[in-house]
């Protein structure tokens, strides 16, 4: 017999109206206990550090699906355990079941793939692997009562976010992926040309320290993962407004093509962690994009949500 009380401690999705999430297309109805995300388009519970984030991906569901294998998948540090075609709001989705490390612990993530030839969806349930018994199968229902292409859409870009920036002579707003804004010569999300220039901006997920801000701003510029073999030329501390922040120019060698690109970056200290913005070109035309790359991050401005 299933003592009572590990009953009352079973988690389910509640209500049967999904809720839709904010800054994005989608809804759907979270485990019970979560609440909208401050950080990031999704819910969240803190007590059982566990998360349901949504992002829409510029570019076919076909192309994203193609890298949901267990060789896909283990590039990026995560085992698969399970892989299903499930039928979601009446459209194909890909269903995955995954475990990683992420922060000294093991994590289970309950995934959502689908979408069309222009868009992607993913929608990510992610929990500590102890807390599966208690929540695990309801990261899963919630997951599946998803539901596309919401009638009341995001009014703008910038629904949900803490920040705003504006557009420059040269670089125009976009579009969004998760909780990153992202500006591009051409203002269209998707591939752009091989010496095109691209802007985002986001916040961190979750908190950081930041004692050394000249030693994280370097490190997190080594983590981008297009580039390889980044040099630093410029860095130093800069204002945005008027708070303390860390700028640094950076060039590297492009894993995808070769040509050499250089990185813009700065990381701005949040209550909740950190801003980032990065602006990469290619490095021969450098010299008229990382002036436009200031300009944008100067724009940046807090609001409230």
């Amino acid at each position: 017999m299933i003592p009572v009380v590990a009953i009352l401690l079973q988690v389910s999705p509640v209500g049967a109206q999904p809720i839709r999430v904010t800054g994005t297309s989608v809804a759907l109805a979270p485990p019970a206990g979560f609440v909208p995300s401050s950080r990031f388009p999704g819910f969240e519970r803190a007590d059982l550090q566990s998360s349901v984030m949504v992002t829409e991906i510029p570019g076919p569901v076909a192309d994203v699906s193609r890298g949901m294998t267990a060789d896909g998948l283990a590039t990026r540090g995560m085992t698969l355990i399970s892989s299903t075609r499930e039928l979601v709001d009446g459209r194909q989705a890909l269903l995955l079941k995954v475990s990683q490390a992420a922060s000294g612990m093991t994590v289970h993530k309950w995934m959502i793939v689908s979408g069309d030839a222009r868009k992607t969806v993913m929608i990510v349930g992610t929990f500590p692997k102890d807390q599966e018994p208690q929540i695990g199968d309801a990261m899963k229902d919630s997951l599946l009562t998803a539901r596309w292409a919401v009638a009341a859409a995001p009014p703008d870009h910038f629904e949900g976010l803490s920040f705003r920036v504006s557009p420059t002579t040269s670089l125009k707003i976009a579009g969004r992926m998760s909780n990153m804004l992202m500006l591009t010569e051409s203002g269209r999300m998707g591939p752009q040309g091989p010496s095109a220039a691209l802007f985002v901006v986001g916040t961190s997920l979750a908190p950081v320290d930041l004692s050394d801000l000249k030693g994280f701003a370097t490190s997190r510029a080594i983590q981008t993962k297009q580039l390889k073999g980044l040099r630093v030329s410029e860095q130093g501390a800069t204002a945005i407004g008027n708070e303390a922040a860390y700028e640094l120019v950076a060039e590297g060698t492009d894993i995808s093509t070769g040509r050499l690109v250089t990185l813009y970056q700065v990381v701005l200290p949040d209550p909740q962690g950190y801003v980032l913005m990065q602006g990469m070109v290619a490095s021969t035309r450098a010299a008229a994009m990382v002036p436009e790359f200031r300009k944008a991050a100067q724009t940046f401005r807090r609001t409230a949500r």
